[in-house]
């Protein structure tokens, strides 16, 4: 990366910032629900928090990349201790996290009807937090008029679960259910291929 501030820059810390909202997500559940009530503050001991200033505001420009990378390894730490520890304590509430997962990923959409498989495969890379951009998580396999096929190169968020105790699939299940609400008012549908491709049709 550049020493100077891009549109790639504020693209990666806006995602970034979205996945940050699942940890809110997760933190105001398990105070809602009085799972534990100490969840942020141990969040912040261990892993620091996300400034959500302006990027210019705050970034330090004479290390670009070491600050979004290190920016993108907190909100992945947090988010794997956050679901990890509230499954720990109720194996129960899996179904709860994919009902908030969902919902968040409703609310965060930008998608409508009007909108083509291409836009919404766009829209999916501009939301998910997949690493940085030169950790080429994931590539395209095929496109036609009402599908995309994408498969995942390498996972750039087991090394943060398995560091924390947790369970990647717990990740991806939740992560489903959130693209699924990012596509819901677009009449289009996510399909898991297998385990490393996957597919979105509009019908």
């Amino acid at each position: 990366m550049s020493a100077f501030l891009g549109p790639i820059h504020y693209w990666l810390y806006n995602k970034i910032k979205l996945q940050n909202n699942m940890v809110e997500a997760v933190i105001q559940y398990a105070e809602d629900k009085n799972l534990m009530k100490d969840l942020r503050s141990s969040l912040d001991q261990q892993y620091g928090t996300i400034d959500l200033r302006p990027l210019e505001e705050q970034i330090d420009t004479s290390n670009i990349h070491g600050w979004l990378q290190e920016s993108v390894s907190i909100v992945e730490y947090r988010l794997a201790y956050a679901v990890t520890s509230l499954l720990k304590k109720n194996s129960n509430i899996l179904d709860d996290l994919k009902d908030i997962f969902r919902n968040l990923g409703v609310k965060e959409t930008t998608l409508s009807k009007d909108h083509t498989v291409e836009e919404a495969f766009k829209s999916l890379n501009d939301t998910l937090l997949d690493g940085m951009p030169c950790d080429h998580a994931n590539s395209l396999v095929s496109q036609r008029n009402n599908e995309m096929v994408w498969k995942r190169n390498v996972c750039v968020h087991e090394s943060y679960w398995s560091k924390v105790g947790g369970d990647i699939q717990n990740y991806y299940i939740l992560r489903e259910e959130y693209i699924k609400g990012l596509l819901s008012k677009a009449g289009i549908r996510f399909e898991k291929v297998d385990e490393t491709t996957s597919r979105i049709v509009k019908s």
